[in-house]
């Protein structure tokens, strides 16, 4: 009896426990989980979609003063990331606040976002980087002054690029005793999968993704690149493969999709056999 008195009253304290812990460690759960359940359950919009932090810094005076209190709502949508609107976003590994400025509609869409200490210097933004939104802010007497259209900040792939194209070398050669061809059909057992780019200049911040076309699933990424203008052009190769170096690609049809600040410049379909 007493074994089982004890078990009952850990579980009576576990319990308990759970119910108070539960409001806090449910504010770490990625919103995903509960995207059915918002705007329907208010136990849900109440622990699960608002934050509250306080603001330290200097960045946003004097919209924002160091020690201010703010309310975020991470359960929104696109409608809701609107020009003018106050954001915390997800920069590397650090939080920044700061105010989309304009909205790039690109596929994905593009949020130009910048602070007060220095409203001209923009961080383009992704909606999966936003990781809260306050209407609450006051923005209307920001320090920001528009000089540029919206339009101006899509960027053209001719002001960076000669040329970008996919190649092979046969597989286990090196590109110093081979010569590239350029191809978009490649064989897994006999071709090394290569891309070939001719940048007018120094290019920084550049991502490569290959999707797979039929599950829209990024099957291989390459992120915060450089592209020199030395050699012409700037070939790279790998085989095919799971071990590590290679590219790890079944047979079927995939996109190679070339961004810089998040804007694919271009799009290539090619096929593994």
């Amino acid at each position: 009896m007493k074994i089982i008195k004890k078990i009952i009253k850990c579980l009576l304290i576990l319990s308990i426990i759970s119910i108070l812990f539960t409001p806090i460690l449910i504010k770490f759960i990625p919103i995903k989980y509960f995207s059915l359940l918002v705007g329907k359950l208010a136990v849900v919009d109440n622990y699960v979609c608002t934050i509250s932090t306080k603001y330290s810094g200097e960045s946003m005076n004097p919209l924002i003063i160091s020690g201010t209190k703010i309310e975020l709502n991470r359960c929104f949508n696109e409608t809701d990331l609107v020009e003018n609107i106050f954001v915390y976003y997800n920069d590397g590994s650090n939080l920044r606040p700061g105010i989309i400025r304009h909205i790039l509609p690109l596929d994905p869409i593009i949020y130009k976002i910048s602070d007060e200490k220095a409203p001209q210097l923009f961080h383009d933004v992704i909606k999966d980087e936003i990781i809260g939104i306050s209407k609450n802010i006051d923005t209307s007497k920001s320090n920001y002054q528009t000089k540029q259209d919206t339009k101006s900040f899509i960027l053209n792939i001719n002001d960076f690029l000669t040329d970008l194209y996919l190649a092979k070398i046969p597989s286990g050669m090196g590109i110093e005793v081979s010569t590239i061809e350029k191809t978009n059909t490649f064989s897994q057992k006999y071709d090394k999968f290569c891309s070939a780019i001719i940048p007018k200049k120094k290019i920084y911040g550049v991502d490569i993704e290959i999707i797979n076309t039929q599950t829209s699933e990024v099957v291989y990424s390459g992120y915060d690149r450089v592209f020199d203008i030395t050699p012409s052009p700037n070939i790279n190769c790998h085989e095919f493969g799971s071990s590590l170096g290679m590219i790890n690609l079944n047979p079927g049809f995939y996109q190679y999709r070339f961004f810089i600040n998040h804007q694919i410049l271009k799009e290539i379909k090619f096929e593994v056999r």
